[in-house]
């Protein structure tokens, strides 16, 4: 069991935890399930993968998720990703790995992503699939239980691998775009639930955007992304980044119900770029649970002049 030297404290910590895992759905326990980041708008593949190899290039990135700083067993989140393009830039390859904590609850996902891109003159369509294995586990014996004799809480630990696959799409002409994807459509879970109801829901997302120069060294970047995740409160993103010199990048994101979102980033040169995403949790809970951080080591290799990059990469 977690400690504290406030019984109290923690005591009020960890019910108002829980609570909200069960009632934010979205935005907390189904997040943890497929992990929506600010960062996603310099990674499209971590929502679609569609996004693999759209850029030309070959990207990496490193990134750490620390959620609700204030709470004992907040959700923690390590992501590594890379892909990029083949085949005269038709196809496009990429994988992830992510460690994902929550409580008692931790994942390990391997996964991996291959698109295929349309030339269609002065546009794009891009289709992606996505595959791969996560490890749940949970380790029961850290819990004190009301029914001791509950199936579900048998045993010191649960464990299971899932199989889990997804899609995506991607439109893109001149300075605006447009994408869907569901990159958790098949789930094979039944190890986890006994086959009674799926334990992963799916995530379907349909995203926008525009991008504009104001002038020689600024552009304005506005995005909209909506996610849908069945029996529980959709969500909302809307988004403003502004470019300044092609390497500083300073955004604000609103999250319906959730956050606000202060999104940065800069490129050290034309291979790398660091980044940082603070999250301004919009709820009563942010009394108690502390802020959101996430902290982005980029490195991109073959990397080309940002004129000839397409929008939103």
């Amino acid at each position: 069991m977690y400690k504290s030297e406030h019984p109290l404290k923690t005591m009020l910590q960890r019910s108002l935890l829980f609570a909200a895992l069960g009632v934010l759905g979205t935005i907390t326990s189904q997040a943890q399930q497929d992990v929506l980041t600010g960062q996603y708008l310099f990674n499209g593949t971590l929502i679609n993968p569609a996004y693999a190899g759209a850029s030309g290039q070959w990207e990496t990135m490193a990134m750490q998720r620390l959620q609700w700083v204030e709470f004992d067993g907040a959700p923690n989140t390590g992501i590594l990703s890379a892909h990029g393009a083949i085949a005269n830039r038709e196809l496009g390859v990429g994988g992830l790995i992510a460690i994902d904590g929550v409580g008692i609850t931790s994942t390990f996902e391997l996964a991996g992503n291959a698109a295929y891109h349309l030339d269609m003159g002065d546009s794009d369509l891009s289709f992606g699939l996505r595959g791969g294995l996560l490890q749940y586990r949970a380790r029961l014996g850290e819990i004190d239980v009301i029914d001791p004799a509950d199936p579900v809480y048998q045993g010191t630990q649960l464990s299971a691998w899932v199989p889990r696959f997804g899609f995506g799409a991607l439109f893109r002409r001149n300075n605006w775009f447009v994408g869907f994807s569901a990159p958790m459509l098949f789930v094979f879970d039944k190890a986890l639930d006994g086959g009674i109801s799926p334990y992963y829901r799916n995530h379907m997302y349909a995203q926008g955007g525009m991008n504009f120069r104001a002038n020689s060294w600024l552009s304005l970047s506005p995005s909209v992304l909506f996610r849908a995740t069945p029996e529980v409160p959709s969500i909302l993103d809307l988004n403003l980044v502004a470019t300044v010199s092609d390497a500083y990048t300073l955004g604000l994101g609103y999250r319906t119900g959730s956050s606000f979102v202060l999104i940065t980033q800069c490129r050290l040169n034309q291979q790398f770029r660091i980044g940082y995403t603070r999250d301004f949790t919009a709820t009563d809970i942010r009394t108690f649970a502390g802020g959101t951080h996430e902290i982005v080591l980029g490195w991109d290799l073959n990397s080309r002049a940002k004129e000839d990059m397409p929008f939103g990469m």
